[in-house]
Parts: C-alpha cells; structure tokens; sequence
C-alpha cells in the first residue's frame, strides 16, 4: 500500500476535524472568502436596513403620538363646541316648557279676550234690540192710538160737529198768530 492510500485509508481525525487535513484548511479559507464577501456586502446593506426599520418605527410612533394628540385636541374641542349633552338636552326641554306655558298664556288671553268681545258684542246687540223692540212699539202703539183715535172721532163727530171742530182750530190759530 502506498502512502496516498494510506492516508485515504485513515478515518476521520477527530470529532470536529474531517479525515483530510488540507480538506478543513480549504474550508477554512472558503469561509473566510464567503465571510469577508458578506462582511463587506451584505453587513452595511443588513446594518441600513435594520437603521433604517428603527428610524421608521420610531418615525411610525412619533406620527402616531402627534395624530393621538391632535384626535384628543379635536375631541376637547368638539366637547367644548357642543357643551355637556345633558346640560344641552336640559336647557332644550327647560325652552320648550317655557314655549308651552307661554303659547297656553297666550291662548287664554286670546280665548278671554275673545270672549270678552263676544260679550260686549252681545250686549250691545241686546240694547240695540231693546232700542229697536222700544222703537217698533212706540210706533205700533201710535198707530194703534192714532187708529182708536179716527175711529173715535169718526163716530163721535158727525157733520155739524165736523165743521165745528174746523172752526174752532182756525180760530184757535188765529189766536195764536
């Protein structure tokens, strides 16, 4: 056997090293080749991108902090705009009941004042019917008076009598004049 088939022969040196010697330190300077390629490319790209997911979660939270205060800001002011509701829904029923004791005031001004007027109307209708019923009775009363009185001179005056009532009224404006 010769030598080289005595070291392919051999087994493995150890527990972590490979049987070849010149194996592990070929290995060895591929690693430190893919390692240095890595380090000089790869670390600064791995390195910014890591910088920069940092510098945008930290720009994330700091948009965030500033759009959470200006939501609180926009909220305290939509509260102070709109008052307490409760305060509000208070003020608005305390209005209506004002509005409604008032329209019923004003309803019953109304209503009296309505009835009032068809008071004094009536009263006035009433008298000027008094006057009216007073009137048409003085008038039928002097026509009936008038009537009994021609009937009453028709038949206590004859014709002698007639003519002697003529002449004493024309005697009597003679008197007079």
């Amino acid at each position: 056997m010769s030598t080289l088939q005595l070291l392919a022969a051999e087994g493995p040196n150890g527990r972590f090293l490979p049987g070849d010697v010149l194996e592990f330190w070929w290995g060895l300077l591929a690693f430190l080749v893919v390692f240095g390629l890595l380090a000089w490319k790869v670390f600064p790209l791995v390195k910014k991108a890591l910088d920069q997911g940092q510098a945008d979660a930290v720009a994330d939270a700091t948009a965030a902090e500033d759009a959470t205060a200006e939501a609180q800001a926009k909220i305290a002011a939509t509260r102070a705009e709109l008052g307490d509701p409760a305060a509000e829904s208070e003020r608005i029923i305390a209005e209506a009941r004002e509005s409604a004791q008032q329209l019923r005031v004003d309803s019953n001004a109304r209503t009296q004042q309505m009835v009032n007027d068809a008071w004094t109307k009536a009263q006035s209708d009433v008298s000027a019917m008094k006057v009216q019923a007073n009137a048409d009775m003085q008038a039928e009363v002097a026509a009936q008076a008038v009537g009994a009185a021609e009937q009453v001179v028709r038949s206590s005056l004859d014709a002698g009598g007639h003519g002697d009532l003529i002449e004493s009224y024309i005697s009597q404006l003679g008197a007079s004049s």
